[in-house]
């Protein structure tokens, strides 16, 4: 074979399958299904080379509650094939590439992290380096609007901003979008909990239990769920299970403390997470 045949050889594609449709969640609403992760792959370079199904199916929304009569509907459920081969050599993902490592680098010293030093974000100039971080993880949105870790970092932004509301959303578009996640659906619970969206709170608690049954610290957060929720029973045995497994985990500890004083009647339930500061 000629070196020029060689160079007009066609590349092996990298053939990857994904899910695409939509639902309908009790607490979230209607969401769609891979809809922003194919769209985006389209515009870093992906291209669709087969589609298969289309119809639509009902099934439970919790298999492990049988007594629930939860229901999602999954609609135009299409599996999309696409060759992402092509990804990383256009302009745009070049520069969604370019855009996500600045913004990260602008926010990164303020995220507020367990563990971790963090820089204050009273200044000025901290106020106006996590803004344009925001700025710029937005500008990666529009590229690729499947980016669930995009959606993580402008939550964490707008956490140290002290705006939960737009913390609470960003992180509940990560959650939709990085499910896998236990770290995604924990930021997403705490912001739920200081809005006082207990059902919402408690789900995502619940999904990073699953996910990683054997942390205990998720254990104890859904315990916190389930108590600013009004699930006191759960709550009870849940924090029992945290305790047994850590059990000089002071937070534990302590909120098992707090969750036996509401069951007896002894202090106020709590209502969101400011209502639980000194546990």
């Amino acid at each position: 074979m000629s070196s020029g045949d060689e160079n007009q050889e066609e590349r092996e594609p990298d053939l990857r399958e994904f899910r695409v449709g939509v639902r309908v969640d009790l607490e979230e609403g209607l969401q769609s299904i891979g809809m922003e992760v194919v769209n985006g792959l389209i515009n870093l370079g992906g291209r669709i080379v087969a589609l298969e199904g289309g119809g639509a199916i009902m099934r439970k929304l919790d298999p492990h509650e049988e007594k629930l009569e939860k229901m999602t509907l999954a609609g135009c459920d299409m599996q999309v094939i696409m060759d992402v081969s092509g990804i990383g050599e256009t302009p745009a993902s070049q520069e969604h590439d370019r855009l996500y490592r600045a913004g990260l680098d602008l926010i990164n010293p303020y995220m507020q992290i367990v563990g971790r030093e963090t820089q204050p974000a009273d200044s000025e100039t901290a106020q106006e380096e996590l803004k344009r971080g925001i700025e710029m993880l937005k500008w990666v949105l529009e590229i690729n609007p499947g980016n669930g870790s995009a959606w993580w970092i402008i939550g964490k932004a707008e956490q140290a901003l002290d705006n939960t509301e737009a913390a609470c959303d960003a992180f509940r578009q990560a959650y939709r979008l990085k499910d896998n996640n236990a770290d995604t659906a924990r930021e997403y619970m705490y912001e739920c909990l200081k809005l006082g969206r207990t059902a919402q709170a408690i789900a995502a608690a619940r999904h990073a239990k699953e996910l990683k049954p054997d942390d205990m610290g998720l254990v104890a957060n859904l315990a916190l769920a389930l108590l600013i929720g009004g699930e006191l029973d759960e709550a009870a045995e849940e924090i029992e299970v945290a305790v047994a497994g850590a059990p000089d985990d002071p937070i534990n500890v302590n909120l098992q403390q707090r969750i036996a004083e509401v069951r007896a009647g002894t202090v106020p339930p709590p209502k969101n997470l400011a209502d639980m500061d000194g546990t």
